[in-house]
C-alpha cells in the first residue's frame, strides 16, 4: 500500500513527461546463496549483468546499480554501488562486487527480495516510474528462517497483485557454477515495470528485439495476465474468393482487402488463435468478440466459442464472420472514390476478443526447466498464475481497404473528351462564313457573313441603304433607309 500511495502522490504533483527517459535500477543479489556465482572462476554471472546493462540502457536513462541481501544492523540493503554520477566505469564497479557477510561475523548474509524492491522504488526512484532488473539465484531466505514459503508469498504478492507493478517478466537462464560452499545450475533475471511509462519502455525493449540480443529465449510473463493473451493470425476468406486477408507490417493489424465491385455484407475469416501467455497453458476459456467501427459496434460469434488446453505458442483454428460496414463505403461514383484513382479507401476498426472463465496452468516443460535450473527451490511458485486471472482482453487493430477500379474515371474522362470534341466541332463549323440570299429594292444579291459580323448593303446605284448583322445563324437588317426595301431570301 505504501508503494501505491507514494506513486499516486508523486505522479499527481510532478507527472513524468511521456518523452522523458526511463529510470532503470539493477538489483544484484550478493547474499550467501550467491557464493558460487562469485567464486567460480568460470562464472558468467558478472558478464551477464554487464551485457544486460549495456544492452537495455541508453545514455539519457537515469540508472542505479545496487547489491542486495538483507538489512541487518550496520548492513543496509540494497546498497547503491553505481549511478549516473559515478566516476568509475560500470565494468569496474561490477568487477568489485563480492559476497556480503553479516556485521562483525564471518557468516554470509541472508536475502530479502521485497525489502530490496520496495527500497529501490521508494528511495531511488522516488516513487516515479522505472524498470527494475533483479539478478538472483531465486532463493528468498530472510534471516535464514524456515518460513521460506511465507517469504515467497510476499514476493508473489508484490509481483502479481501490486497494481503499480504493471508488468513482470522473468528470464530463467542455465548457468552451472561451483563454489567453495555451494553450487548452482541456474540464474534468474526478473524485469519489473513500476508505472505505465516503465511498462511501455519494457514492452519496447522486448518488441524491438533489443533485449533479445542478450536473452535468446522468450521471457516468461508473470504479469499482466488480463490482456494481450492471444494473437489472431488470419489465413483466408471462406465466402468471398475476391477478398483477401493478411497482417500489416506490425504483425498485429489485420488487413482486409475488398474489391468494391464485390462488396458483401459480411465475410467469413478463417484464422489461427495463438496463445501468447508464455509459460502458461490456457486450460480452458470462453471466447467472445465484437467489431467496432467509428461509433458502431457489432457482436460477433466466433467458432468455436471455447478453447481448451492451448499450449503457450500453440494455435487453434477459429472462424469469425465479420460485418462489412457498407454504409461507410463511398459509392464508386462518389468524389472520394473518384479521387482515389484506382487506389484504396481505408476503414479503420478494432476487433475485440475476450477470454472469460479463463483458467491458466503452468506448462510442464517450463516447470521441468525450473526444477532443473533451481532444484528444490520453492520460489518457483511465483510462476503459479493468480486465481483471479479469470478473464483477459485483446484489442486487434483492423483495416478494411476498399479497392476502387479505374474504369469510372476512364468513362468520365471519355465522356468529357466527347463533350469537348462536340463543342469544338460546333465552334469550328459555326465559325465558317455563311451565304445569305437578299433582295434589295427587288433585285437579288448575296452576302457572306461569319458569326457576329456585319456588312453594309448597297442599292443598284451604289447607295448605302442598310446594314446586315449575323448572330449565330440568323441575320438581322439594321439601319434601313426610308424608300428602300431589303428582304431576306428563304
Amino acid at each position: 500500500m505504501r508503494l501505491r500511495l507514494l506513486f499516486l502522490l508523486l505522479t499527481l504533483v510532478s507527472p513524468v513527461p511521456a518523452a522523458m527517459a526511463v529510470q532503470q535500477a539493477f538489483l544484484i543479489q550478493n547474499s550467501g546463496w550467491m557464493e558460487p556465482f562469485y567464486s567460480d572462476p568460470q562464472s558468467l554471472f558478472k558478464p551477464l549483468i554487464l551485457a544486460v546493462f549495456h544492452t537495455v540502457t541508453r545514455p539519457e536513462d537515469k540508472v542505479f546499480v545496487s547489491v542486495f541481501n538483507q538489512s541487518v544492523g550496520e548492513n543496509k540493503s540494497p546498497a547503491l554501488v553505481y549511478s549516473n554520477n559515478e566516476t568509475r566505469s560500470i565494468d569496474d564497479v561490477i568487477a568489485d562486487i563480492k559476497v556480503a557477510k553479516k556485521p562483525k561475523s564471518n557468516a554470509l548474509t541472508d536475502t530479502h527480495f521485497q525489502e530490496a524492491v520496495t527500497s529501490t522504488i521508494v528511495d531511488q526512484f522516488q516513487g516515479k516510474s522505472g524498470i527494475i532488473w533483479i539478478f538472483t539465484n531465486n532463493k528468498n531466505s530472510p534471516n535464514n528462517d524456515s518460513a521460506t514459503v511465507m517469504r515467497n508469498r510476499e514476493f508473489y504478492e508484490l509481483v502479481h497483485n501490486e497494481p503499480t507493478i504493471t508488468r513482470t517478466l522473468a528470464f530463467p537462464l542455465g548457468m552451472p557454477v561451483k563454489g567453495r560452499v555451494y553450487q548452482a545450475t541456474g540464474i534468474m533475471v526478473y524485469a519489473l515495470a513500476y508505472g505505465d511509462e516503465a511498462d511501455a519502455a519494457l514492452r519496447s525493449l522486448i518488441d524491438s528485439g533489443r533485449a533479445g540480443q542478450v536473452f535468446t529465449e522468450k521471457p516468461a510473463r508473470l504479469k499482466p495476465l488480463d490482456r494481450d493473451s492471444v494473437r489472431l493470425l488470419p489465413q483466408e476468406i471462406r465466402n468471398q474468393p475476391g477478398t483477401t486477408v493478411g497482417l500489416a507490417a506490425d504483425q498485429r493489424t489485420v488487413v482486409l482487402d475488398v474489391a468494391v465491385a464485390e462488396q458483401q455484407p459480411s465475410v467469413e475469416i478463417l484464422a489461427s488463435l495463438e496463445n501468447l501467455f508464455y509459460p502458461y497453458i490456457i486450460e480452458s476459456a470462453d471466447i467472445s468478440a465484437s467489431f467496432a467501427v467509428a461509433s458502431s459496434r457489432s457482436a460477433l460469434s466466433p467458432e468455436p466459442s471455447r478453447i481448451a488446453l492451448l499450449e503457450p505458442g500453440a494455435r487453434k483454428e477459429i472462424r469469425v464472420t465479420l460485418p462489412i460496414p457498407l454504409g461507410q463505403i463511398p459509392s464508386i461514383w462518389s468524389i472520394k472514390a473518384l479521387r482515389s484513382l484506382g487506389t484504396r479507401f481505408e476503414i479503420h476498426g478494432t476487433l475485440e476478443l475476450e477470454l472469460s472463465n479463463q483458467r491458466l496452468i503452468l506448462s510442464d516443460a517450463f516447470r521441468n526447466n525450473l526444477n532443473t535450473l533451481f532444484p528444490g527451490d520453492l520460489i518457483s511458485e511465483v510462476f503459479a498464475p493468480p486465481q483471479d486471472a479469470l478473464s483477459s482482453q485483446v484489442s486487434i487493430p483492423f483495416v478494411i481497404r476498399i479497392i476502387y477500379p479505374t474504369y469510372p474515371i476512364l468513362l468520365i474522362g471519355l465522356a468529357l473528351l466527347v463533350g469537348l470534341g462536340s463543342i469544338l466541332s460546333a465552334l469550328i463549323l459555326g465559325n465558317r462564313p455563311r451565304v445569305y440570299q437578299l433582295r434589295i429594292d427587288g433585285q437579288a444579291q448575296t452576302c457572306r457573313l461569319k458569326p457576329f459580323c456585319s456588312q453594309q448593303l448597297y442599292s443598284a446605284g451604289g447607295e448605302s441603304i442598310a446594314r446586315v448583322r449575323r448572330g449565330i445563324a440568323r441575320i438581322a437588317i439594321l439601319d434601313r433607309k426610308e424608300g428602300h426595301s431589303v428582304e431576306v431570301g428563304q
